[in-house]
């Protein structure tokens, strides 16, 4: 029998974090699954992996790397449209394929998971992790900030923008909209523009793959298994006991480990749980699933959902350098929190077309990722519930508003701006229409105490009812953070490491 004191199933954010963490502690055996591919050489890492340019996402369209996940119109609000969810299927999972966006939760975020219930996950309590994992460029010398981090954190300079960013900056400014030169401080949060920090080094992507699990995967305690795809974990009692997975050569083989992290992923994450029997019984007892557990595993999907608006002027739709870059932060409407943000982007540089892209920070419908098959190939039937709610559009409603001021200020008129879109096209039919996935997708496995009916697991990360089985990706996160998730999913795989080797030692 092939035993374990850790196994890992997820090589992205929150597994790579983890299990190159453990493994610093010689003595500690640890087993890391992962259902891409491997690079264990440098050289061997696709260009598009690495190199980060304008790759971001479009790699996760190359089959072998991502899951094939798709959006399911369960409420009929998108015209019957199914959204594409790209999610990285490779080791160092989706921090290899999307935007590099380095954006921290905003501290009120913390506050407020706190504030559930969820004690130690305060602003406060999470602020020496994200000093621990960064090495800011440009603002590492200040005290919330880092220099000694695996995670190189940088901000563009204006003349490598693409002209659009340039535009929207400045008519920002024009407005009143507030300057904030650092975008992870606290007074970068609400009603500002500024610049969007990216964990890239000369133009190297820094995934999990390149910043942790390259420097663990030469120690001899740490097992790394690719190709191989997590089944169930098997559970006695109140003790997960192992973990059965298809390998390469499609075996179905079982490893027994100590301790157990499932860190697969927003939807693969719960799959995983619910073929174990933990989750919702009305969804697991008709496939013949036995429930050991009777959680809310798969509810409260969250995202950001956005709304893409495209207009057309004199040099707005310059293709040629970075984008991802200029950030509007809405007014704080929500108890002083941002109800949206916007970025801009270019589209066609002959017909100088671009577009505002927008997405709320705050997104009240909530889906659920279910699974309809005890078959680990099959995906899961994931529905977002996107333009269910009549909040969310009011808020999708106020942004289009801002977005109109901007395309009438004067910094706009100077490069003869006009829409392309509808502008004033009823708000949900709009959305109907063009909204789409921003990717930030979270809360499958629930943070909160055990009192809470709506959580799965609790501030330890520990599956409520079981000892030693953990979830650490933005499954866990209790409601979503207001800005990019990849860099609070880091720092979820640096705490529960922490917590999981404090147990071994016990």
């Amino acid at each position: 029998m092939e035993r374990f004191d850790v196994i890992v199933v997820g090589a992205g954010s929150g597994g790579g974090v983890a299990a190159a963490r453990l493994t610093e502690d010689p003595d500690c055996r640890v087993l890391l699954l992962e259902a891409g591919p491997d690079f264990p050489r440098e050289a061997e890492i696709p260009p598009c992996f690495t190199v980060s340019g304008e790759h971001s996402w479009k790699t996760a369209a190359l089959p072998e790397f991502d899951w094939d996940f798709f959006n399911h119109d369960g409420a009929e609000t998108l015209n019957g449209r199914s959204l594409w969810l790209p999610r990285g299927r490779l080791m160092g999972g989706t921090s290899m394929v999307n935007a590099t966006i380095a954006a921290r939760g905003a501290p009120f975020d913390f506050d407020r998971w706190a504030a559930m219930g969820n004690d130690g996950w305060s602003a406060a309590d999470m602020l020496p992790f994200f000093i621990k994992i960064e090495n800011d460029l440009d603002f590492g010398d200040q005290p919330i900030h880092g220099k000694d981090g695996p995670i190189v954190i940088q901000r563009y300079k204006p003349e490598s923008w693409a002209p659009i960013n340039r535009v929207l900056y400045d008519a920002c400014v024009e407005l009143g909209i507030r300057e904030a030169p650092d975008l992870n401080a606290a007074e970068g949060q609400v009603d500002v523009v500024g610049v969007m920090p990216h964990n890239r080094y000369k133009e190297v992507r820094l995934g999990t793959l390149v910043t942790y699990i390259r420097s663990a995967r030469k120690r001899p305690n740490l097992t790394i298994r690719a190709r191989c795809v997590a089944d169930k974990v098997l559970v006695s009692g109140s003790k997960a006991e192992g973990v059965v997975y298809i390998d390469a050569e499609g075996r179905s083989v079982t490893a027994h480990a100590d301790q157990i992290i499932v860190s697969a992923g927003v939807y693969n994450t719960p799959a995983i749980l619910q073929r174990s029997g933990i989750g919702p019984s009305a969804w697991l007892e008709p496939l013949g699933i036995e429930v050991v557990a009777d959680l809310p595993v798969g509810r409260n999907l969250l995202d950001h959902p956005g709304f893409p608006m495209l207009f057309k002027g004199r040099g707005l739709g310059v293709t040629t350098g970075r984008n991802f870059v200029a950030d509007v932060r809405g007014p704080g409407v929500h108890n002083g929190e941002p109800a949206w943000q916007t970025h801009p982007f270019p589209v066609d540089e002959e017909e100088g077309v671009a577009g505002f892209w927008t997405y709320l920070t705050r997104q009240d419908a909530e889906g659920e990722v279910i699974i309809g098959s005890t078959d680990p190939r099959q995906a899961p039937s994931i529905d977002h519930r996107y333009n269910t709610l009549e909040r969310d559009r009011r808020n999708f409603a106020d942004a289009r508003s801002f977005c109109k001021e901007m395309l009438a200020s004067a910094t706009f008129r100077g490069h003869n701006a006009e829409w392309v879109d509808d502008i004033d096209q009823p708000i949900a039919e709009a959305l109907a229409e063009r909204m789409g996935a921003a990717h930030h997708q979270c809360g499958t496995a629930k943070m909160g105490p055990a009192g809470d009916p709506t959580a799965v697991v609790g501030a330890d990360l520990r599956v409520h009812g079981f000892d030693n089985l953990r979830v650490a990706d933005t499954s866990i996160y209790p409601d979503n953070v207001m800005n990019n998730t990849n860099l609070t999913a880091l720092v979820v795989g640096e705490r529960v490491a922490g917590w999981v080797a404090e147990a071994l030692r016990h």
